[in-house]
């Protein structure tokens, strides 16, 4: 009897990718990810993917705008897409973030930087995170192919005229995110 509780034992242990299953993983990603209301915003704050996404084998990041096109995604980048989704009307803002291994979608989280308009309108600050930069950033204004090694991330204010107020604006609303530098 003992020795069948170990073996079960070891097969939960030697299957279970650090004590994580894909979903806890991602569900823990998506929370980290989740606006957080009445939060500050932290510039410099560093999200590494590559070292805390490690519930499942993944090679590639894929970030695009949900408002692309998914069959040309699938075209332009060689893979399928394992799910429906149409987000022809959706939130600008939005990211899809696919995770890939040896060029087949894993895994993936829609990460949403968005409240409803009320939430918004009482909150005293919003922590936010805008993942949809990389794709401008970094990709091709679609999508962002980002190899696993580089998937750690940096917040910075998004400035397109007035510094002082955009960054006292991105403190209290929302950051974008870039490829931290690697020294």
């Amino acid at each position: 009897m003992k020795i069948e509780h170990l073996l079960i034992l070891f097969l939960l242990t030697i299957t279970s990718c650090n004590g994580q299953n894909n979903q806890d993983c991602l569900n823990s990603l998506d929370k980290k990810l989740s606006p957080k209301i009445d939060q500050e915003n932290k510039i410099g704050e560093i999200i590494s993917m590559r070292d805390s996404i490690n519930c499942f084998e993944w090679d590639t990041l894929i970030v695009h705008s949900t408002i692309g096109n998914k069959k040309n995604i699938e075209k332009d980048l060689g893979i399928t897409i394992p799910f429906e989704y149409s987000f022809s009307s959706g939130d600008e803002r939005a990211a899809m973030l696919l995770f890939l291994k040896d060029n087949k979608v894993v895994n993936y989280i829609l990460q949403k930087p968005t409240v409803d308009r009320k939430t918004y309108d009482q909150a005293n600050s919003i922590k936010v995170y805008y993942f949809i930069y990389l794709v401008n950033n970094y990709g091709n204004d679609v999508y962002a192919k980002i190899p696993k090694e580089l998937a750690v991330f940096e917040t910075y204010p998004v400035i397109y005229h007035d510094e002082e107020e955009e960054t006292k604006w991105a403190l209290k609303y929302g950051l974008g995110i870039k490829i931290k530098e690697q020294k």
